[in-house]
């Protein structure tokens, strides 16, 4: 029961915001590794860790991995990593290829994206599922999105939707900031900006908490149905 929620959460802390330009050819953040822990129901079910390293003078890459711990690993054992890599060009960012793998016995899955900027197209496999999508600016894997929003954010500018390849497609999501809000965090008090993840339609909404003074990190990510928090993550540990 619990490792579809865990997934769910895992899978919603790596959805942020858009399609951003930068001013010169370099990370619109300093290299990090986050640690957070996930909670269901208000318990602790597993921990993330999200980790960005510079590759060259222009190149990036990405890793997450996410597990259940304690009670809830024997209970529902599932490990999801994920790591993407790609190249800051003319200002904005271009995956190259990214992987997700969802360890979980017979639920097992493995997606795989090819990025070919030349060609403009992505070749996308999910299991047995494949799939050549058209490829233009913006559109990206669901790790490279946090490098999108922190600049966004840096540059005051929230764009009104966002679009990533998820297994074989490319979906489009809406957002909107909702102000400032103070979390306490075992980093301390942290300022905050509060931002809304929703498809129009849908009761689902992912909330995102970025902290300006960290470079925007993600501080806690919130999912919701029906107006009803479901799961959680929040941040315990940063290294930059």
């Amino acid at each position: 029961m619990m490792k579809p929620r865990f997934r769910a959460i895992v899978l919603s802390c790596l959805l942020p915001l858009s399609p951003l330009a930068m001013a010169a050819d370099t990370l619109p953040v300093a290299p990090f590794q986050a640690r957070y822990e996930v909670y269901a129901s208000g318990f602790s079910v597993g921990e993330a860790v999200i980790t960005l390293t510079a590759s060259g003078p222009s190149g990036y890459r990405m890793s997450s991995d996410a597990r259940p711990n304690g009670l809830v690993a024997l209970l529902a054992s599932g490990r999801i990593r994920e790591q993407a890599s790609g190249e800051i060009h003319a200002g904005a960012v271009r995956p190259l290829q990214y992987e997700r793998s969802l360890d979980a016995g017979k639920k097992s899955s493995h997606m795989q994206l090819r990025f070919d900027w030349p060609a403009g197209q992505v070749e996308a496999r999910n299991n047995a599922d494949q799939a050549t999508l058209p490829l233009t600016p913006g559109i990206v894997d669901p790790l490279s999105l946090q490098l999108l929003v922190m600049g966004d954010l840096q540059r005051g500018q929230i764009p009104a939707q966002y679009r990533l390849i998820d297994k074989t497609e490319i979906k489009t999501y809406q957002i909107r900031n909702q102000g400032e809000e103070t979390l306490s965090t075992p980093l301390g008090e942290l300022r905050t900006i509060r931002i809304n993840q929703y498809t129009p339609g849908k009761t689902r909404m992912t909330t995102f908490w970025v902290a300006p003074d960290r470079q925007y990190l993600l501080a806690r990510i919130a999912q919701e149905k029906d107006g009803k928090e479901e799961l959680r993550m929040e941040i315990r540990a940063v290294e930059r």
